[in-house]
Order: C-alpha cells, then sequence, then structure tokens
C-alpha cells in the first residue's frame, strides 16, 4: 500500500498547488478561457470550487478503497495505457477521468477538447512537476493524430449515441487502439428532477440544477416531476431564475428556433414560462434543442416511468430529500443539492471510472 499512499499524496499536493491562488498558469488559463468567450468567468470559478471541494484526502481514500486498488499488479492499472478523450461542453469536465487514470497506476494520453483548451494542461503540468509522472505517463494534444501508431489497452469518452461510430472510426484509422482494447462510452444527455416541496432551498437548488453551465451538462435537470403544476409555482420560479441569472450571468444565448416553440405552444395552450434564455413548458418531451426544460405533472411512478422511457439519455435523477424513493431507481437517484457539485468518486452513466481502469 506504500506506493498507493505515495501516489494519493502526490495526487493532492499536485492539486493543492494547481488550485492555489499564486498559480499563474492557472490564472492565465482562465483569463484566456473567459476572454476567448469559451465559458463565463462564474461558471469556470464554480467548476474549479467543485473540484477544489471534492479533493478530500478521506474521500479519495475512500475511493481506492471502495475500488480495491492497491499496489499490486493484480488490483491497478500499472502498465496500462489509458487513452481519455475528453468532452469539452463544461468547464474541467474531463478532470475526474484524468484525476482517475492517475490514481489507478496508468499512464494517461489525453485528447484535450478545443472547446476547453486552456484549464485541464494546466493541472496536468502540475502533475509532471511532481517528478512521480515521466513525459510518457503523462501527455496530451489538441490533435487527435497526434498520437499516431499509439495504440492503448483502454479508451474514456463521452459523446452522444450518434457520435460513437465517428470517434471509433477514427481511433481505428490512427491506430490508437489494440484488438482487446477496452472502451468506456458514456451517452447520457440529462438528469431528471422530483420536485415535491415549493421551499426556498428546494427551489433555489433546482433552479441551480437546471440553468447552471446553461443547462449543457449531463447532470443538468432536462426534466422536472413535480406533484404542482407548472402554473402554480411559474411565478416563484421565475424570481428564483432571475436572481440566478443576476449572479450568474447567461454565456449562450437561445437560437430563434427557441421563440418559434414559445409560438407554436402559446397556440397550442400549452402552459409554460418564457424568460428571454429558457423555456420552461409543461409537456412535450423532444430533446430536439437546447435552452429548453420540460415540466411533468405526477408522483414518484411517474418519475421511474420516465427513467424507463428515456434510459439511454438519463444520467442522474434528483430528489430534495431522503424520504423520497423512486423505484427501481435506488443506486441512480442522488440529492438534488448535489446536482451540479458531484463528488469526485461520483459514477457517470453509472460506472465507477477508477474501479473500471483497474477491472
Amino acid at each position: 500500500m506504500a506506493e498507493l499512499q505515495k501516489r494519493i499524496d502526490t495526487l493532492l499536493e499536485a492539486s493543492d498547488n494547481w488550485l492555489s491562488n499564486d498559480n499563474h498558469y492557472l490564472m492565465d488559463a482562465i483569463d484566456r478561457t473567459i476572454r476567448e468567450g469559451y465559458f463565463s468567468f462564474e461558471d469556470v470559478k464554480y467548476a474549479l470550487k467543485v473540484i477544489k471541494e471534492s479533493l478530500d484526502r478521506d474521500a479519495v481514500e475512500e475511493w481506492a478503497e471502495r475500488a480495491e486498488l492497491d499496489h499490486k499488479q493484480e488490483n491497478n492499472a500499472s502498465g496500462q495505457n489509458v487513452m481519455c478523450l475528453h468532452a469539452g461542453n463544461l468547464p474541467l469536465v474531463g478532470f475526474q477521468d484524468a484525476f482517475a487514470t492517475l490514481l489507478s497506476g496508468a499512464r494517461y494520453t489525453g485528447k484535450v477538447s478545443r472547446k476547453d483548451p486552456y484549464l485541464l494542461p494546466t493541472f496536468l503540468n502540475e502533475i509532471k512537476k511532481t517528478g512521480m509522472w515521466t513525459d510518457r505517463d503523462v501527455q496530451w494534444t489538441h490533435r487527435l493524430d497526434d498520437f499516431e501508431d499509439m495504440p492503448h489497452d483502454a479508451i474514456i469518452f463521452a459523446g452522444s449515441e450518434s457520435s460513437v461510430p465517428g470517434v471509433k472510426q477514427a481511433i481505428e484509422e490512427y491506430n490508437l487502439a489494440k484488438d482487446n482494447t477496452r472502451y468506456l462510452i458514456r451517452t447520457a444527455h440529462f438528469s431528471m428532477a422530483f420536485f415535491d416541496r415549493k421551499d426556498e432551498k428546494t427551489i433555489k437548488n433546482l433552479v441551480d440544477g437546471v440553468l447552471r453551465y446553461g443547462g449543457k451538462g449531463c447532470r443538468s435537470v432536462g426534466i422536472v416531476v413535480s406533484p404542482f403544476s407548472l402554473e402554480e409555482i411559474k411565478d416563484e420560479l421565475s424570481d428564483y431564475i432571475r436572481s440566478f441569472w443576476e449572479a450568474n450571468p447567461q454565456h449562450e444565448f437561445p437560437p430563434p428556433k427557441l421563440r418559434q416553440q414559445f409560438a407554436y405552444n402559446k397556440a397550442v395552450e400549452r402552459s409554460q414560462l418564457w424568460l428571454e434564455y429558457l423555456l420552461l413548458q409543461e409537456g412535450g418531451l423532444e430533446f430536439d434543442q437546447d435552452f429548453v426544460c420540460y415540466w411533468v405533472e405526477g408522483d414518484e411512478s411517474k418519475v421511474a416511468e420516465l427513467g424507463e422511457k428515456y434510459a439511454a439519455q438519463l444520467q442522474s435523477i434528483y430528489v430534495a430529500h431522503p424520504e423520497v424513493a423512486i423505484p427501481g431507481y435506488g443506486e441512480q437517484t442522488e440529492f438534488l443539492s448535489n446536482a451540479q457539485q458531484p463528488s469526485l468518486s461520483w459514477k457517470p452513466d453509472g460506472v465507477d471510472t477508477l474501479e473500471w481502469l483497474i477491472g
């Protein structure tokens, strides 16, 4: 276990140095990210805050123990070459995969998204400064073909189901996989919340779950199931949504098509809430454009029904309090307050990344 403990110590020390206010490289990366329009300052600040709070020693050690990770060859990924094709829809969305790969003992190869080009490399540079990982152990690029003829034992990537064939074709074209390479592919698109309380805290948590990062993440709430109709809660939601946008100005804006949807809803007399940057509508689940959240009147059984219907696209189900149980979705249920601030060891698409790496 000494080797694993040293790895944990080094990762945490490097993370502390990376997140330090004295790290001018990170400060410059934040500045460039905002200045060049990739993300808003508020979203970058929030993402870094969540990571900093999740990098708790006890939490990391518990994660390693739960995954049965140790220094023995058969219980870690030592000697394995792991490629992470990082998404760029949220700031630092690839951090967990990079951290888990390094924690597993594997060699890390990262394809950093051009949509978030500056932030993650500052963490990886800090890792290389420790001397525990060589240039061969930690390497990354913004171009997949830079790694041509470097086959990997495992590949992790996220995207829509329609994007998977194209990614695999590129992997084959550049000879990045072996005959027995394992793939961890994430395709979840949105999450669902059961909203059964109208207190201030729950409404704030719901608004944050819907609006944070412009609703672009797979943990963002795309469907709200509630015993209340949208009409019942519309005025209170409007107030909290406006307050959120005052503190977190919208970074991207909806296309004109969203106004067309609003006009259609009005024509068919569908209950809706239109607030310039968001359309919240009752029913009519189509998932054909961003900046739309769907409201469905129902109870826990309705949540389970929708969970089954949209299983391939659904990431998590959120509840406001521990008294709520969604039939058949115990492991997939989380608290609404954690929607946009997951633990370091959370399970994307229900898979423990560290456990999978050493499996």
